[in-house]
């Protein structure tokens, strides 16, 4: 079987770039740093043989192409307009002053289906592409694109929200100058691949600390590592190759059908930062129903976060007074072992405290190496939701009718969990104990039965991963059946905006009879969950 290895390279440094003017489709030519750039890059992939490359028709594209064809002189190139960049209209050689995109940019959902019908149009319908799946030997054939950071970052994007590839980062992508990523696909009809290198610049080493990676052409950024740790397409593991923070996003994770968190971060640029605590704050603060402030364990310049932090919390208190405020100290894994990590998280949690005046906040520590992150999110999803205390005794009386050990019911969308069954199933959001997910107790308060404190998070974990395997062989995911001989565990579709998992461990109840409960609660959850959107977004 022939597996096709797709290389995404990003043509070298101009002068634009490296004076942050934007230049969407405007000619541009590479300066000395952007020359020296792509003799490496193709001194790194003169060992690759290629089949065939694709370069955009823009002349920084072009001329990055012309340092591979000294080393690989044979090599036939197809330049094709369907790879240039995104119109950028009057913010075209520019400096960016505003977050803000006018009329005349091209439309972000419009500019994806043009990188992803050159996708699936042009580079796989493409008869060469086509001849190299005829082949009945198992081996690697090579194509090469060179194209630009926006489009290369978004096409990634793409093939992870949209196609379902397996990109570790979906919606979370950068494209430096003369970086490398590559993609692979083993289906002529390019139904699924994954990443198996991202952004390398290893062949720019004495030159990676001056690498331009505040890509301003990048105008969207619609996911952030946050959403997409806790997105459908990708698994915690997954996020191991996402890169740094280092340009304005604004991020959108949307969830109980009507509900919207966006997420505003700054990556360390501070005039945007500056802009938003000043100009912009009426319009940032309005209307805020959660602030969440994400504190780095390693920040080697508190006093400045700090300051940041203080101005966010008064112009958030003066705009949004009734705003909870969660504040995540980030980065917890890399400090030492369970007993340094919990010096160093009390003495922050002191100083936050100390910070926040007289502002009720809640604190977590987190990492996306274990359950941290998702107990945190769960618990700021739990405070949007106002009637989660019914909802949790409907699944008390849930579970006591289908004689289950536990009910828990989950977010569609983010696979968080909302709520569950039992006495305990509020202590769990509002405690700032590490172990107050813990739930070690039964639906009748029972302490014989241990569960697992990090189940919640491991379930979402198996079910992404599961989701993942689903779209690979192009089947929707629906629900979910689990048999072993001490329990049974049903996952199906509650509400249009969650699934109920039912953990039963008395053998004698039949999965069946699990369903036709779901089937009956169905419609009771519906009011339930639509007042609860309801008073959440009046």
């Amino acid at each position: 079987m022939v597996v096709l290895h797709i290389y995404l390279v990003r043509h070298g440094e101009t002068d634009e770039n490296r004076q942050g003017i934007v230049q969407g489709q405007l000619e541009s030519n590479l300066n000395a740093t952007g020359r020296e750039q792509s003799r490496r890059m193709a001194q790194t992939l003169k060992v690759v043989q290629f089949v065939h490359a694709f370069v955009s028709n823009l002349g920084r594209a072009v001329e990055s192409a012309a340092a591979v064809m000294k080393v690989h002189p044979t090599l036939q190139w197809t330049v094709h307009p369907g790879l240039r960049e995104r119109y950028l209209g009057e913010l075209q050689g520019k400096k960016r002053t505003s977050a803000e995109n006018p009329p005349s940019v091209e439309p972000l959902e419009q500019y994806v289906q043009r990188i992803l019908q050159w996708w699936d149009r042009d580079l796989f319908g493409c008869e060469i592409v086509q001849q190299q799946f005829e082949c009945d030997r198992d081996e690697i054939r090579n194509i090469l694109v060179i194209g630009h950071g926006s489009y290369l970052s978004n096409l990634v994007k793409a093939l992870g929200s949209q196609k379902g590839y397996d990109v570790g980062l979906a919606g979370k992508a950068k494209a430096y100058n003369a970086g490398i990523t590559v993609m692979e696909v083993n289906d002529r009809h390019a139904l699924w691949g994954k990443m198996v290198q991202y952004l390398d610049i290893r062949h720019l080493d004495g030159m990676k600390e001056d690498v331009v990676k505040v890509n301003v052409d990048d105008v969207d950024k619609k996911a952030d590592r946050i959403q997409s740790r806790i997105s459908n397409n990708v698994t915690a593991s997954g996020t191991a190759r996402f890169g740094a923070t280092i340009d304005v996003e604004q991020n959108t994770v949307r969830f109980l059908g009507s509900l919207v968190l966006n997420l505003w971060d700054c990556g360390g640029q501070e005039s945007f930062l500056d802009s938003y605590l000043t100009t912009q704050k009426s319009t940032i603060f309005q209307h805020v129903g959660v602030l969440i402030y994400v504190f780095d364990v390693e920040s080697r310049d508190t006093e400045k976060d700090l300051v940041y932090y203080r101005d966010c919390l008064e112009a958030c208190g003066k705009f949004s007074p009734e705003a909870a405020v969660f504040l995540l100290v980030h980065k917890m894994d890399l400090v030492g072992g369970k007993k340094e990590k919990a010096e160093v998280f009390a003495r922050k949690k002191k100083e936050l405290l100390a910070n926040s005046g007289t502002t009720k906040v809640k604190i977590f520590g987190t990492t996306i190496w274990d359950e941290s992150l998702y107990k945190a999110w769960s618990r700021i999803v739990h405070t949007l939701i106002p009637n989660a205390p019914l909802l949790s005794k409907h699944l008390t009386t849930f579970a006591r009718i289908c004689s289950a050990s536990e009910v828990v019911l989950f977010e569609r969308t983010t696979f968080l969990i909302i709520a569950r069954s039992g006495d305990q199933s509020m202590a769990e959001f509002d405690s700032d104990s590490d172990d107050s997910l813990d739930g070690s107790r039964n639906t009748d308060g029972e302490s014989d039965v241990a569960l697992n404190p990090k189940r919640f998070e491991k379930i979402s974990e198996l079910i992404k991963a599961f989701k993942i395997s689903c779209s690979k062989l192009q089947e929707q995911f629906n629900s979910l059946e689990i048999r072993f001989p001490h329990y049974t565990a049903v996952l199906e579709i509650l509400t249009s905006n969650t699934y109920v998992m039912i953990i039963v461990a008395d053998p004698d109840v039949q999965s069946a009879a699990l369903r036709m409960n779901i089937r009956l609660a169905r419609e009771k959850f519906e009011e339930l969950q639509a007042g609860s959107v309801y008073a959440a977004s009046s």
